[in-house]
């Protein structure tokens, strides 16, 4: 990425991992929506002179990201998963994104149709772990609050959830919108940031 604190980047590469959430799983997957393709163009309308790739895969090490997004745990708490073991598994895969060189921006989990008090007691548990967690390069954005499943209209609500987990393909720009909005306010602070750091490592070299 250009180090122009002007232009704050000319290229970015994000990748966005997770499960079948983050795959756009609508309609017992005879159709996808991923959130990416609502994400990229809010980041591209943010930033119109800017080269935007924005892909939805595994992380096999093959490509260099700028940010990974990563979306987890949502099926392990439906398996009855407690909150510190998913966040210690959740860490292992910050860890291996963070590794590569990538900023990481994690999502907290969405709630579902279900009422069981122990799944919303886990659900709240693991959001705030993963709200807490700190990291160099480590951001977090609380997805739960930006699509609620109960405080939400019921019609709106009919309109964007397809399963009571999954989402339709309204709930998934809702979701690209929201995380798009989130990233596009973040990238100026954090491309600054690094600048500074460039600017004191090469102060610090020419000195």
């Amino acid at each position: 990425m250009a180090t122009n604190p002007s232009r704050p980047f000319q290229e970015l590469k994000i990748l966005c991992f997770g499960d079948s959430l983050t795959a756009g799983y609508s309609m017992w997957g005879l159709q996808f929506h991923p959130y990416a393709e609502q994400l990229k163009e809010v980041l591209q309308a943010a930033f119109p002179s800017a080269t935007i790739e924005v892909v939805v895969e595994g992380m096999s090490g093959a490509q260099p990201y700028d940010w990974i997004i990563i979306l987890g745990g949502t099926n392990d708490l439906g398996w009855g998963g407690q909150p510190e073991e998913i966040y210690e598994a959740l860490q292992e895969v910050w860890s291996m994104a963070l590794a590569t060189g990538a900023n990481v921006l994690a999502l907290t989990i969405i709630e579902a149709a279900v009422r069981d008090p122990s799944l919303i007691r886990r659900r709240d548990a693991l959001n705030a772990l993963i709200a807490e967690h700190e990291a160099d390069r480590f951001y977090h954005m609380d997805l739960c609050r930006a699509i609620p499943f109960f405080a939400m209209e019921e019609r709106k609500r009919d309109a964007i959830w397809d399963d009571g987990l999954h989402l339709k393909a309204e709930g998934y720009k809702m979701m690209g919108n929201a995380i798009g909005a989130h990233l596009a306010a973040l990238l100026p602070t954090v491309e600054n940031m690094k600048n500074m750091q460039a600017t004191k490592v090469g102060n610090a070299e020419s000195g």
